[in-house]
């Protein structure tokens, strides 16, 4: 199936926010069931892990933490597998994207997605460990930002978020340069920080937007299935401290565990999609990759 999208255009912030719809209905049948199929097995990974915790709980009068230290290891290991199913995620998302931006169509298989990601591990590493020691050379000026902002009332908050996706965006553009070879590593950071600069803010703002409409989104979408399940559970399976020390409470546990991990899954997804188009959007402004196309394309048969 062909994809009528154009990457490389120039976009206001009202433009970002449409281009992000428009592309999401055309792709989100296959993005979706591609990304969610590569990462089927490590979700059940996560759901025992989920449904193992839980049964590490006890909400009886005698107790109210877990059984026993073996429940903090658990639950130390379950963080650390959320963290890399997130960005194992992030990973195959990008490369779908990238996929997707090099055909203009999607036909393409899950298969092809994972093959790149596993070609590009080393260099997923490696940004990784790069990325790190970069948030710490910025961390304070961001606390200092962000302590001021916090005390602003109302529009704190909202500022806070902007910057949190101003960073976002610019991390994200310095692995894509790293990734498709215009930069290395030791200089996708303040190569990617030229590019955006100008309109950096603008970026923050359409990414925040798009974040935050998509994130609405689900919960509208989500809402009605978790109103059904907790009627259920509290008429029918007895809804109480006593009713989450059985196995239907641990099951719900464990459901509300994955609902929560799915629903994160799918804002990296979507935030994706979002900083892809910005990022081609700011590489066309910069390098003007799309009129050297018009220019290839002088004196062919559409001349």
């Amino acid at each position: 199936m062909e994809v009528d999208f154009e990457f490389q255009k120039e976009r206001k912030v009202g433009d970002f926010v449409q281009s992000f719809i428009d592309l999401f209905k055309l792709i989100y049948k296959h993005f979706v069931t591609t990304v969610f199929g590569l990462s089927a097995l490590p979700l059940a990974g996560i759901a025992l892990v989920y449904y193992f915790l839980s049964t590490k709980i006890t909400f009886s009068a005698n107790s109210s933490s877990f059984e026993d230290i073996d429940g903090f290891t658990w639950g130390a290991l379950l963080i650390l597998a959320l963290i890399a199913l997130g960005l194992y995620v992030y990973g195959i998302s990008i490369e779908y994207f990238l996929l997707l931006k090099e055909r203009k169509n999607i036909a393409f298989t899950g298969k092809e997605v994972l093959q790149n990601f596993r070609a590009n591990l080393g260099r997923y590493f490696m940004f990784l460990l790069a990325m790190v020691l970069a948030l710490i050379v910025i961390f304070i000026p961001l606390m200092i930002v962000t302590v001021i902002s916090a005390f602003i009332p109302f529009v704190g908050s909202f500022a806070i978020g902007i910057l949190i996706a101003m960073v976002g965006i610019w991390l994200f553009s310095s692995f894509l340069f790293y990734r498709e070879g215009y930069s290395d590593l030791g200089s996708c950071f303040t190569d990617a920080y030229v590019m955006l600069s100008k309109k950096l803010i603008q970026y923050g703002v359409a990414t925040y937007i798009v974040n935050f409409i998509f994130q609405m989104a689900v919960m509208m979408i989500s809402i009605v299935p978790l109103i059904i399940i907790s009627l259920i559970s509290y008429n029918f399976l007895g809804m109480d401290a006593a009713f989450f020390d059985s196995s239907w409470g641990k099951l719900l546990m464990t459901l509300g565990g994955m609902f929560v991990t799915l629903f994160t899954l799918f804002l990296y997804m979507a935030g994706v999609l979002a900083n892809g188009i910005i990022y081609e959007t700011a590489k066309d402004l910069k390098f003007g990759e799309r009129i050297y196309g018009m220019i290839d394309r002088i004196g062919g048969p559409d001349a």
